[in-house]
């Protein structure tokens, strides 16, 4: 339903411009990559560049998905929970529960290669392993959050989620990589 609307708002919006005098603007937020018209000396207009970032990420997720308490982590206190190498990260955004009584917990990091994605999603997966096993004893009636978490790599991405919807979770961080 929500997909309806969005799509209806967009064709509401590009009929009105049609209509117009005036020559579209990109949005404030967007990219335009302006050098590939002009290099090449090619009079069309350069298109917008999408270019998602981490924080995009974990804001779509949890528009749909709670993080109790949640509280964002950065480079310099994210050590304390995951073992990643920070000097190889380009970008990211964490979310883990503040006050510690539930494992929900939203992490998005971009590496600056493969190599040094595939040795973040060892450190999340090794962070995802050591909060199953402290919730079991401690909350058991979250574990379900923890059962079917995940940890995703694309390219230089490393994603992981533990919630109450990690299926969804899924699905919105695989379709914004």
């Amino acid at each position: 339903m929500k997909k309806s609307i969005a799509i209806a708002a967009v064709l509401s919006v590009l009929l009105l411009a049609s209509c117009s005098d005036e020559q579209p603007t990109a949005p404030v937020n967007a990219t335009v990559d302006t050098t590939s018209a002009e290099a090449s000396g090619n009079d069309a207009p350069a298109a917008p560049v999408a270019d998602v970032s981490a924080a995009d990420i974990t804001a779509a997720v949890t528009a749909e998905i709670e993080i109790p308490s949640a509280v964002e982590k950065n480079a310099d206190n994210i050590g304390a929970f995951y073992d990643v190498d920070v000097s190889a990260v380009t970008d990211m955004s964490v979310l883990i529960c503040g006050s510690g009584a539930y494992p929900d917990e939203l992490a998005v990091f971009k590496f600056t290669d493969a190599d040094a994605a595939k040795a973040g999603a060892e450190a999340v997966q090794k962070r995802l392993d050591s909060q199953t096993a402290t919730y079991a004893d401690y909350t058991p009636d979250e574990m379900y959050k923890l059962e079917d978490a995940f940890v995703i790599i694309k390219d230089n991405w490393v994603a992981m989620a533990a919630c109450s919807d990690n299926s969804r979770a899924k699905e919105i961080i695989e379709s914004m990589l």
